[in-house]
């Protein structure tokens, strides 16, 4: 269904939906809404749209005006939303995590600046001075801007329980563009990337898609209900980073960390399943309950000769495997010795 298409009617319950709708519509640019485009696309009666135009006014006090040229409605100023009063604590709380997002592209600089600038300036001047100097400045990329466009119509399709249609490009098959309809539940940061997880219509499961790889997006305005079977937490739980290992049973898996590596392993909660020992002679056992997913062999991957697998065996058979053709890539064999390796001619 494309940006703009007739909503289906779902009673007067969803006028809330729309009048927030409405809003974000008429904060936009080109000015193309009139009545008659406002009644079409909410599939109500112009003069439902009048009075819901009426309501925004005279209600929520908002400067709604109408385009002398006749294109179409357009709020005349951006409601501002009352200020907050928050403690010192709170305040530096809040001022960390909006740092943070300078570390995950895809939040807008100008304005996540600008909102930092405000949160400095009710600070002590000891502890902005100390917050400048602490604080790193990311340059933009290339995907920043596109990032952004596609996290905020993500988070208005969530707010609204709008079902939305992509243009999804995969991982695997080649880069394969898949039309598909999507039920957008939550937007999560993870590494240097977004994921939404969502109801797939054409799979008819809970997925998780990678946000740059929506190439397009249009809000179909239909409503949407989150089955009452979904939990974050339980869905996270079932896996090793952000995609769901589809029909992978868990398994216990235990992994002895040398004493080098031991400290960061201890210090980091990375799974909800997980024990940490502490052995007599500074290495760590870690024991977890989950699918041994490729998120999860390179995570073993990552320590290298610090980490020693004790089981399950197929994932000891995974890391050699991965051992073995590192050792054929540049060049060296494996002698008749365990742990020993040949330069190659």
């Amino acid at each position: 269904m494309p940006r703009g298409a007739r909503l289906e009617r779902h009673g007067e319950g969803d006028r809330i939906a729309r009048l927030v709708d409405m809003v974000l519509l008429l904060g936009q640019y080109p000015r193309q809404y009139n009545r008659a485009a406002l009644a079409e696309r909410y599939g109500v009666t112009e003069r439902q749209v009048t009075k819901d135009l009426q309501l925004l006014r005279e209600r929520l006090e908002l400067a709604i005006e109408r385009d002398p040229s006749g294109q179409g409605y357009y709020l005349a100023s951006v409601p501002r939303l009352p200020s907050l009063q928050l403690d010192l604590a709170q305040a530096l709380a809040l001022l960390l995590a909006a740092e943070a997002g300078h570390f995950v592209p895809g939040v807008s600089g100008q304005e996540l600046n600008a909102a930092l600038a405000r949160l400095r300036a009710i600070l002590p001047d000891r502890f902005r001075e100390l917050l400048e100097k602490t604080a790193r400045v990311r340059r933009p990329s290339k995907t920043d801007e596109r990032r952004a466009t596609r996290l905020r119509e993500l988070l208005e399709a969530m707010a609204l329980c709008h079902t939305v249609e992509i243009s999804y490009r995969t991982a695997s098959r080649g880069g394969e563009r898949v039309e598909r309809r999507f039920d957008p539940y939550c937007v999560v940061p993870f590494g240097r990337s977004w994921y939404v997880i969502g109801w797939c219509h054409l799979r008819r499961a809970i997925r998780t898609l990678k946000v740059d790889r929506i190439e397009k997006l249009w809000n179909t305005r239909v409503p949407f209900q989150i089955r009452p079977e979904f939990s974050l937490q339980d869905f996270l739980a079932a896996s090793w980073g952000m995609f769901e290992a589809r029909d992978v049973p868990a398994e216990e898996v235990e992994l002895e960390f040398s004493e080098t590596a031991a400290p960061w392993v201890a210090e980091e909660e990375w799974h909800p399943t997980q024990q940490i020992e502490q052995l007599p002679d500074g290495r760590v056992r870690f024991r977890v309950r989950l699918p041994i997913t490729p998120d999860f062999v390179r995570w073993v991957l990552y320590y290298g000769v610090e980490v020693t697998v004790i089981r399950p065996e197929s994932l000891r058979e995974q890391i050699l495997a991965h051992a073995r053709g590192i050792l054929r890539k540049y060049g060296v064999r494996e002698a008749a010795q365990p742990g020993v390796a040949e330069v190659g001619r």
